[in-house]
């Protein structure tokens, strides 16, 4: 019997992983667990694009979900995470970030999609006619130069005036001009750039203008004329107004028409990403926020109060004219249907950001700082329904439109009078577990307070909310503590409240594997439920502190090795284990007494992601044989046995893994 030296240990691979079989029959198991407790609905994951794996091959700064590792990472989400839908944060126009680095994806525009969601390798391919070359691509990635490029996203490589992107997609546009006009692309161009007129032409001319008036934003332009272009009380008439269109739109024709390019490879990448999750059963949810850019609203001035405000006093959010949205025919009103229809169109369900505000508006002075509300009843939310209803057809389900009812006690609240609000009942309301006490934030809970399990998705928090990971070790919520000048420490009162739940001791949940595998559990129950993305892989950092992680605010990107971190994490009792939560769901519904076999298979495949990685086991034989004097550690051919000095270890599954090869 030969013996191998494995001196040194670290080149050893080996790695115990689901073979694909296992992971198909995990699949099958996991669907079968997920149907007996009611998980039969939408099961989303949050995830912003921007923040997707990108290779060194391709890692532009900011990817996107067409990019080359973005469908290896959704295989990978739908089979550990039991997902269905992919829902993305807002993809619109970047527009500036803060003078701290902050970037906010919320902060962007309403109508217009963002450069980054163009692949420009995709462009170099023969769909694209190879109007990008290969080499020019290689530019766009070798610029991408910050030092910390794989751990966070980097907008400014994309959207940084005359970057490599930027230089190089122009090279792309003349290439795509000099295409025969009957081109299939430039056919579906000149439609694209016909159908958006509405919205599109606007956008180009303020693109020109803001270029001619130094990058600033219309309040600061000189020529008053410009700032009314849009302005129907103008004191320009709207013969001059629409001369003066005409000529910016005449003297920059190939500045505008690039600029309707770009928008038109966004929302096509976007589309052609979208049918990729089709084809792997996912469908595709965006985010619709509340706010609007400055060039929407310089372009639909009639649709605002210029002389209000909503939000905090430290974003200032535009406001529109919210009591004309009683007039499905005023301004405001037609805003919101057509930011409503692009995204119908965009995608196949939406989360509407900050849907409270269509329904009891908090609208604030800006000279003064009065609050004014109002009570819109359904009346905007019924709108917005309306358009997506009417674009979606056949397609269209209520189910697919998540509301955040999520708000302050001071601003909203879902009930009134005793009882759930008419306008929330009705609709899918997205809720968490992040508050978690006696009569809040449970799946109990919530179903004690009224709630149709067919109007509610739950989960344990979403981009804005402290990570698991940092409960689950007893930290300090950073955020809280900022406003409150308190300790928020969450664990202590989750771990009693969910010890009444799942008949445990608090002691036992206080422990912080026992802690996550128990509110993961909790969501699982739900017929709708969701995962932000940095939970399920067991990341500890904050995606949205509100400034108080700066730059790396909206920034954290997935690693390329997020396999092996997500691993390592489930042994450490960090990421979602999904059979386990699943066991631990059976076991407080008693369905691991009505249905064993079942349950006995969630544990097995619950024991084997638990289970080190074999390389581990070998190092720390290694670091245990040389503390002891033991010269060598060696592995019999056959792979099935690690011998020592002590004795021999067997572990029979270490030849059948493929991915061990």
């Amino acid at each position: 019997m030969k013996i191998a030296s494995v001196a040194p240990a670290q080149n050893i691979s080996f790695k115990r992983r689901l073979t694909l079989s296992e992971e198909k029959e995990m699949d099958l198991v996991d669907a079968q667990a997920k149907q007996l407790l009611g998980n039969t609905g939408n099961s989303v994951l949050i995830v912003h694009d921007a923040c997707l794996p990108q290779s060194a091959e391709r890692n532009t700064g900011v990817a996107n979900i067409l990019n080359g590792e973005s469908g290896g990472f959704f295989d990978f989400a739908k089979t550990y995470f039991g997902i269905n839908t992919i829902e993305v944060l807002p993809q619109g126009e970047f527009g500036r970030k803060h003078k701290n680095g902050l970037v906010c994806a919320y902060g962007y525009s309403s109508l217009g999609l963002n450069d980054s969601l163009i692949d420009p390798e995709t462009l170099t391919k023969k769909q694209w006619r190879y109007i990008l070359l290969p080499e020019e691509f290689k530019e766009i990635v070798d610029a991408n130069n910050a030092v910390d490029k794989r751990q966070v996203v980097n907008y400014e490589n994309i959207n940084q005036p005359d970057s490599a992107f930027d230089i190089n997609l122009r090279r792309a546009y003349d290439r795509f001009k000099t295409l025969e006009r009957g081109d299939a692309l430039r056919v579906e161009f000149e439609k694209y750039k016909l159908d958006n007129e509405e919205w599109l032409t606007p956008k180009a001319v303020y693109h020109v203008l803001k270029k001619e008036h130094g990058g600033h934003d219309w309040e600061r332009w000189h020529n008053r004329l410009d700032q009314q272009l849009y302005l129907n009380s103008s004191t320009y008439s709207q013969s001059e107004r629409q001369n003066r269109i005409n000529t910016i739109l005449s003297e920059n024709k190939k500045e505008a028409d690039f600029y309707k390019f770009k928008q038109f490879l966004a929302e096509k990448h976007l589309q052609e990403g979208r049918e990729i999750l089709h084809k792997k059963g996912l469908k595709l949810f965006g985010d619709m926020p509340v706010k609007f850019s400055k060039d929407e609203m310089w372009a639909n001035p009639e649709a605002f109060l210029f002389d209000h405000y909503i939000g905090a006093n430290d974003w200032k959010a535009p406001c529109l004219n919210y009591p004309a949205l009683r007039d499905e025919n005023s301004a405001a009103a037609k805003l919101l249907k057509l930011k409503s229809r692009l995204s119908a169109r965009r995608y196949d369900g939406t989360r509407i950001d900050v849907s409270w505000m269509y329904i009891n508006p908090k609208m604030i002075e800006a000279a003064t700082g009065k609050v004014e509300r109002l009570d819109l009843g359904d009346t905007a939310l019924r709108l917005i329904e309306h358009e997506f209803e009417s674009v979606q057809g056949a397609n269209y389900s209520p189910q697919n439109i998540i509301h955040e009812f999520k708000a302050g006690a001071d601003d909203f609240t879902l009930f009134k009078g005793g009882s759930l609000r008419p306008e929330v009942a009705s609709r899918v309301a997205i809720v968490e577990s992040e508050h978690l006490d006696h009569n809040w934030g449970s799946l109990d809970a919530f179903k004690n307070l009224g709630m149709s399990e067919d109007y509610f998705i739950y989960g344990v928090g979403d981009h804005t909310s402290q990570p698991l990971r940092q409960i689950a070790l007893g930290m300090d919520d950073a955020v809280a503590e900022s406003k409150s000048g308190c300790r928020t420490v969450r664990i202590n009162t989750q771990a009693d409240v969910l010890a009444e739940i799942y008949h445990d001791s608090a002691e036992k949940l206080l422990e912080p594997a026992e802690f996550t595998r128990t509110k993961f559990a909790d969501i699982m129950g739900a017929k709708h439920n969701f995962l932000f993305f940095m939970d399920p892989l067991g990341i500890i950092s904050r995606f949205d502190s509100q400034g108080l992680n700066n730059k790396e605010n909206y920034r954290y990107k997935i690693p390329v090795d997020y396999k092996d971190r997500y691993h390592k994490a489930v042994q450490k009792g960090f990421a979602l284990n999904l059979p386990d939560a699943l066991a631990r769901a059976f076991e407080k519904t008693g369905l691991a007494k009505e249905h064993p076999e079942l349950y006995k298979k969630l544990c097995k495949f619950a024991k084997i992601l638990k289970e080190p990685d074999r390389k581990d086991v070998v190092d720390n034989l290694q670091n245990t044989s040389n503390k002891l004097g033991i010269k060598k550690i060696g592995l019999i051919a056959a792979g099935a046995c690690v011998v020592t000095g002590l004795g021999v270890i067997v572990h029979k599954n270490l030849s059948n893994n493929s991915n061990n090869k």
